[in-house]
């Protein structure tokens, strides 16, 4: 807190020198040229799908699991919503279903810390997904800090980058997000620069710069209770969520599992032991839809309906640790 703190006694509380130091950090986190960091989510999303030329009439492909702003955020620019259903195994759009869909542009939501990478059987090598020549607006709010060896890492295949830095983000500023942008899409970015009551304010700013600074030291902590969980989770018939390629390394966002039973039974015994559980994808584009999600989406249907997150903070104590292992390990 002390460069929120210092902030305050500076008495620089708009948009000032703090939000740009956060931005610029934001930027040699993701290698993009330039960003604005906004105050809220969902003002971040419009801007990011101006800035990639959405307009009345155009087509945005998204993924069934995506977070249900992305509707409102399309609907605003007046384009039309496609939704496209995902790979088993990445949790992303699927490539094949992207290109056959028409649209012009994608918003890449990756989930739970994964990333849209496939193994190449041929090279023995994993590699990054191919969705052609569509533009592409990586959100990483959830993946920020994954990484396939040192050649990909999220934030790096969008041409346009969304993160979101809500107080329960992998990033917090305790509220806003971060719109970065690349090539002659930077351009269009500094240009269309938002007013002073949509940037985020310096108190904001000076939080977010510290989260990024300590990312890795807080992934670290992620990654130990992770692998803590996944013993737990080994003695079990169920599985976790996202991507399992030996060059992956994942933020450790979440601990997300795919049940092999009804969630309702699990819910109910966890929170009996005390552990608090939640729906993973309770807030996606699936839980407004009216069709039958499993004929229209068989792959990302049984992900919305049966994958729940358990809790996982960097300053989890060990007791805290030890007991929710031991529900993950009994899990009926």
């Amino acid at each position: 807190m002390d460069g929120v703190l210092q902030t305050m006694v500076n008495e620089k509380i708009g948009p000032g020198e703090r939000a740009l130091a956060f931005v610029q950090a934001f930027c040699a986190q993701t290698g993009s040229s330039s960003a604005c960091a906004f105050r809220t989510y969902p003002d971040a999303l419009e801007c990011a799908l101006r800035t990639a030329g959405v307009a009345q009439g155009s087509l945005v492909a998204v993924s069934p699991l995506s977070p249900s702003e992305y509707r409102d955020a399309i609907q605003k620019t007046g384009a039309r919503m496609v939704m496209v259903d995902i790979d088993r195994e990445t949790g992303c759009p699927d490539e094949r279903l992207v290109q056959e869909s028409g649209a012009q542009v994608l918003m890449l939501y990756e989930n739970k810390g994964t990333l849209p990478v496939r193994y190449n059987e041929e090279t023995t090598f994993a590699e990054c997904c191919d969705y052609g020549e569509i533009t592409i607006i990586e959100d990483i709010s959830e993946s920020i800090g994954s990484a396939v060896g040192e050649e990909f890492s999220a934030g790096k295949l969008g041409q346009i980058v969304v993160c979101a830095v809500e107080e329960d983000s992998v990033v917090s500023a305790a509220g806003g997000s971060v719109v970065a942008a690349s090539g002659d899409f930077s351009t269009v970015l500094r240009e269309n620069r938002p007013s002073k009551y949509l940037r985020m304010p310096d108190l904001n700013a000076a939080l977010g710069t510290v989260q990024l600074l300590n990312m890795q030291e807080n992934m670290a902590r992620r990654r130990d209770i992770t692998a803590t969980y996944k013993q737990s989770l080994g003695r079990t018939r169920h599985r976790q969520f996202g991507l399992n390629l030996m060059d992956f390394s994942s933020n450790a966002s979440a601990f997300s599992v795919f049940l092999d039973c009804r969630p309702e039974e699990v819910v109910k015994f966890a929170q009996k032991n005390g552990v608090p559980v939640r729906q993973s994808f309770e807030n996606c584009l699936l839980r407004d839809y009216e069709g039958d999600a499993f004929e229209s989406f068989p792959a990302a249907a049984p992900y919305y309906f049966r994958t729940v997150d358990f809790p996982l903070y960097p300053f989890l104590k060990a007791s805290e640790v030890d007991m929710i292992s031991k529900v993950i390990a009994h899990l009926p």
